[in-house]
């Protein structure tokens, strides 16, 4: 077995003669014959080059790990004898924990503040996103486990809430959306003599990707918003402790309606969305690209087929879930204050719309793969 040290005490001066290899790969042996010097009555340890050989970094932290050990015992260390080549390892080290104030052993050190807090942020993140998904489902299964109590009346007043009453404004978003895309397209095709293209451009668009998107959105933050609102205003009057006082499941009251009838809504929002959106491009073609009605018409059926129309109508749906069970959650976590309040509605908002578009970019990779 090969002698990596020797020791031996003269006058008070425990002396450690390092030898042969000091390695990477050599560290188990090495912490172990370290280990195994004691001192005894020595007041003083030098640390002596006695046939060192080949020597690294991770042999130099050792070392002066053990240093710092036997400096903690109230003994004073010393390195002597070590050739330049060594000793620059060894330099490395000692002036490093001089800068960042090393604390003593070898693989305890701080980590970096800014990373530590990160780590700790995802962490944290990771935990709400687990407890917000299992009160989504609890609070779902709890409110359909007994269909004969949903309240009808109010699902269908979430519906022209969410649906009927938004159609002017998201209907005049897509129909100038329609206009902005036939537009920016015209100016392209038209260097072509290809401004009939515009229709397949437009229309593909608006109903495979635009139409439903730009709805979904509008709604997030209409009625996603209102949900939170609504919902942490009664949490902060105690309406929604009132209803479990009466017997009431707050979960088939106040969320189930809000759920379906947005799914319900968003759907036939899209259809409305992807009409206005038609509208602003054959407003366009006819009175840019001398594109008049009857020609937007046929390009139209000729360019769109079913599938273009149910991929589209597909993510209403998911989209409507994802808004309204996020709009929903954060309203029932608000607890303490109106200032919370509004940033939870905030807060349902940007998560919605962030929702919204992994979800649409997935249905995307998904269609394509399909040959949809």
């Amino acid at each position: 077995m090969t002698e990596y040290l020797t020791a031996s005490s003269k006058e008070g001066t425990l002396e450690i003669n390092v030898q042969n290899d000091w390695l990477f790969n050599n560290i188990p042996d090495l912490t172990e014959a370290l280990d195994r010097i004691m001192p005894d009555q020595e007041r003083n340890v030098v640390f002596k080059c006695g046939g060192l050989q080949e020597f690294d970094l991770s042999s130099a932290w050792l070392l002066y790990d053990k240093s710092l050990e036997f400096e903690e015992l109230g003994l004073d260390t010393e390195f002597q004898g070590f050739r330049a080549a060594h000793f620059k390892f060894l330099q490395h080290i000692i002036d490093a924990a001089a800068v960042n104030e090393y604390i003593p052993g070898f693989f305890d050190r701080k980590p970096d503040p800014y990373w530590q807090k990160a780590i700790e942020k995802l962490g944290e993140n990771t935990i709400e996103a687990v407890e917000s998904a299992g009160y989504i489902a609890h609070a779902v299964l709890d409110g359909v486990k007994r269909p004969s109590r949903l309240l009808i009346g109010e699902t269908i007043r979430q519906i022209h809430d969410t649906g009927v009453a938004a159609i002017p404004i998201v209907a005049t978003v897509c129909f100038l959306m329609g206009i902005v895309m036939a537009y920016q397209s015209a100016l392209q095709l038209e260097q072509f003599g290809a401004n009939i293209f515009m229709v397949d451009l437009v229309a593909n668009s608006i109903f495979r990707e635009i139409g439903v998107l730009l709805a979904a959105i509008m709604v997030a933050g209409r009625s996603g918003s209102a949900f939170a609102a609504a919902l942490g205003t009664m949490k902060l009057n105690e309406e929604v402790d009132a209803l479990r006082v009466m017997g009431l499941n707050p979960n088939q009251i106040l969320i189930i309606p809000r759920v379906l009838g947005l799914v319900i809504a968003l759907p036939l929002l899209t259809l409305f969305a992807n009409a206005a959106g038609l509208a602003g491009g054959a407003f366009i073609g006819a009175t840019v690209l001398d594109i008049n009605w009857l020609m937007f018409t046929e390009r139209l059926a000729y360019t769109i087929d079913v599938n273009d129309v149910l991929v589209g109508l597909s993510k209403a749906p998911v989209f409507a879930f994802l808004i309204a069970v996020t709009g929903t959650l954060r309203g029932m976590q608000v607890n303490s204050s109106a200032e919370e309040l509004g940033r939870l509605t905030t807060v349902a908002v940007v998560q919605s719309i962030f929702l919204i578009i992994v979800a649409d970019a997935l249905f995307t990779i998904i269609y394509s793969r399909l040959g949809f």
